[in-house]
């Protein structure tokens, strides 16, 4: 079976917070390697996230028909345009991230990135902390050790009845901190997270 591992460069820039001309990213199955010393873009993962969906069927040609594509991230105060491609040898590698800071935070609005595509992000990148959600029905939290769905609390609610209700949610605020506490380090998984997702999703448009 072939690994996914697709390499963009960015081809267009304007007012981007974050990102610049010639800056590079990695997306493979499993992770997301941005320019080094640049932040994640919980926006440009989600671009990411789907292109890693769309493009998954056509790693066996090495994405031929692809290279030609020009993709977009925006929705913020810039924009970026990137395409696929072949870094310098050695670029790829000085451009990695390095590793998280452990008490790390990321914040953003539920408007503009879903509890789905979230949980979907910290999964991909095998987060080790806390998703927390402040929004009109309550507070909620969706505990992560390296990606797996470990607890889920919200309301009166626990576990996958949790997280269903929790995927409902469109408005109001998030943020994520690294870092667990002694007993959630041994806690066992919920479930498979894929399956998880789908059940929930499943139960998202039941009641729509």
């Amino acid at each position: 079976m072939t690994t996914f591992t697709a390499q963009f460069k960015v081809v267009y820039e304007h007012n981007c917070p974050f990102y610049r001309m010639d800056n590079w990213f990695i997306l493979t199955d499993k992770s997301i390697s941005y320019p080094r010393g640049r932040p994640s873009c919980l926006i440009l993962v989600r671009e990411l996230t789907n292109l890693l969906i769309a493009l998954t069927p056509h790693v066996e040609t090495g994405f031929a028909e692809q290279r030609d594509e020009i993709f977009s991230c925006g929705g913020c105060t810039g924009l970026i345009k990137f395409q696929l491609g072949d870094p310098p040898e050695g670029q790829a590698e000085s451009e990695s991230s390095p590793p998280d800071d452990d008490n790390a935070v990321i914040m953003g609005r539920i408007d503009a990135i879903s509890p789905a595509e979230l949980l979907q992000v910290f999964h991909m990148h095998q987060k080790t902390g806390n998703l927390l959600f402040d929004v009109p029905a309550g507070r909620g939290r969706v505990s992560f050790r390296e990606g797996a769905l470990i607890a889920a609390r919200f309301g009166e609610m626990d576990s996958l009845e949790a997280i269903f209700a929790l995927l409902r949610e469109n408005a109001g605020r998030f943020r994520f901190v690294s870092g667990l506490s002694a007993p959630l380090m041994e806690a066992g998984e919920i479930g498979d997270f894929m399956m998880i997702l789908m059940e929930g999703l499943k139960h998202l448009d039941e009641t729509e």
